[in-house]
């Protein structure tokens, strides 16, 4: 499991099944060629919020952590992409594409970085190779560390996931301002969505050190 507080799980929960729901809002108003257009990013939102909702209470497979860090990663380089327009009649705003590249980095990192999915995704088979009976005859305290669920952070570890943190932080306040009208009004339910799936993000990076 990969936070330990409950309190805390659910609140994640919360925030990005809020930030789906921005998300489906907005492409269920939208009609004709903004419709087409926006589901792009709206696919991507629901993507990455079921998928972190699933981080927040379970550990993942090998297999599905590595499929989640090849799919994110080519979405996000798909919008960096289409953001600065190199995809042809394929476009998203440039705030768009880089805040999703950056979404996407962000959860590159969590999958293959952090302790508890970096013991799933990588230790894992370290730990197998470890459990033969000549590797623990051999090393029988490194063979007990990587059968570990995992361990305190290193310090770059902790370095770029404050960076990290810090960014998705920055990225939120973007769409906040785009969400939010005169008088304090939502106006744009789908930079809402947007603004709890990068704030969520952000507290995400923290929990799970």
């Amino acid at each position: 499991m990969m936070i330990e507080s409950a309190a805390a799980r659910w609140l994640l929960t919360v925030v990005f099944a809020t930030a789906a729901l921005g998300a489906v809002i907005r492409w269920r108003r939208s009609a004709g060629p903004a419709r087409r257009d926006g589901r792009p990013a709206s696919a991507f939102c629901l993507v990455m919020c079921t998928a972190l909702i699933a981080m927040t209470w379970w550990l993942e497979p090998a297999a599905l952590a590595w499929v989640q860090v090849a799919g994110f990663g080519c979405a996000g380089l798909w919008f960096l992409l289409a953001g600065w327009g190199r995809l042809g009649r394929f476009r998203q705003p440039r705030l768009v594409g880089v805040h999703h590249a950056v979404m996407g980095a962000a959860m590159i990192w969590m999958l293959v970085a952090l302790p508890g999915v970096a013991s799933v995704a990588g230790v894992a088979s370290v730990a197998g190779m470890a459990g033969s009976a000549g590797m623990r005859a051999a090393m029988p305290g490194q063979a007990a560390m990587a059968a570990m669920p995992g361990g305190a952070p290193s310090i770059p570890v902790l370095t770029v996931s404050a960076l990290a943190a810090a960014c998705c932080a920055a990225a939120a306040l973007p769409w906040l301002v785009r969400a939010v009208g005169p008088g304090l009004r939502l106006t744009d339910p789908a930079a809402a969505g947007q603004a709890v799936m990068s704030a969520g993000m952000a507290a995400m990076l923290i929990a799970m050190l």
